[in-house]
């Protein structure tokens, strides 16, 4: 099968999960990742609020508002201001520095947060499809989310590398930027992808090694897939966020699922390895 009719095959499935997740029972795992979301905007506004206040206060002891008189000083129009105003400006450069940090990373803060619940989730939909048990394991659990996030980390460094390559090479050459708009989107979907497709690796006993290889040589379904979730996270304003929250994740875990079981049946069936660590 080729890239193409790979990528088409992964989008697809993707879409095929609607069903299962409601239909399997598989629904409660949509609201999981709007419980992190909620307990994760509420930790971050205190911890800028706290932050605020700590600077706030520094930088007054540090530049000495509080001693500026009422009259006669530069900047005395100015002291009710800097006294009074210093912690909410603070608050909201922080504000920004946050939401920009977090806007980078948000897509592999989002992996590594939620790799165990994407552990499991991609067992159950394998036991709905397959019949096959997979036994609660909480070593093989903890191994799961500790490899995940070996595999976000290793994805999210490659991807800027890679986005940083093209930005110089955009910076020499202009007509490049041209290339490099296609060309990122899609490294983002393929890396986005592997991490989906990587558990279900990991539950077959897949090294990481042997996982890199399969899904590289399965690249498209990987961009199907990573596409999916992609647009359902872009999805804007308040609403759409939930959405892309709520679907996003489920869909690309499902759906990657879906097409592990697919692949691994279309390498059984042409009597090639299925396992990279038998060969």
């Amino acid at each position: 099968m080729n890239v193409f009719e790979g990528f088409a095959r992964g989008f697809g499935n993707c879409f095929r999960a609607f069903s299962i997740i409601f239909d399997k029972g598989l629904w409660p795992f949509l609201i999981y990742p709007l419980i992190l979301w909620v307990l994760t905007i509420i930790l971050s506004l205190l911890g800028v609020a706290m932050l605020a206040d700590y600077l706030s206060g520094y930088l007054n002891g540090l530049l000495q508002f509080d001693s500026i008189p009422e009259t006669g000083h530069w900047l005395s129009f100015a002291r009710p201001f800097l006294i009074a105003k210093t912690g909410i400006l603070l608050a909201w450069v922080i504000k920004i520095l946050f939401w920009f940090v977090s806007s980078i990373f948000s897509k592999y803060i989002l992996l590594i947060l939620l790799s165990p619940l994407f552990a499991l989730l991609s067992e159950k939909a394998d036991e709905k499809l397959t019949g096959q048990s997979f036994p609660f394991n909480f070593g093989q659990l903890i191994k799961d989310v500790g490899r995940g996030i070996v595999i976000s980390l290793r994805n999210m460094l490659l991807e800027y590398f890679f986005t940083f390559i093209c930005f110089v090479a955009t910076l020499f050459f202009a007509p490049l930027g041209l290339v490099t708009a296609v060309f990122l989107p899609l490294l983002s979907a393929y890396y986005v992808g592997f991490a989906m497709l990587d558990y279900s690796c990991e539950r077959y006993r897949f090294g990481i090694g042997q996982s890199i290889r399969f899904i590289k040589s399965n690249k498209g379904y990987a961009i199907g897939i990573g596409l999916v979730y992609n647009l359902f996270m872009m999805l804007p304003f308040f609403v759409g966020d939930l959405l892309g929250l709520m679907f996003g994740p489920a869909l690309a875990v499902v759906g990657a699922t879906i097409s592990f079981i697919e692949i691994k049946k279309r390498m059984e069936s042409g009597s090639a390895p299925v396992n990279p660590q038998t060969t």
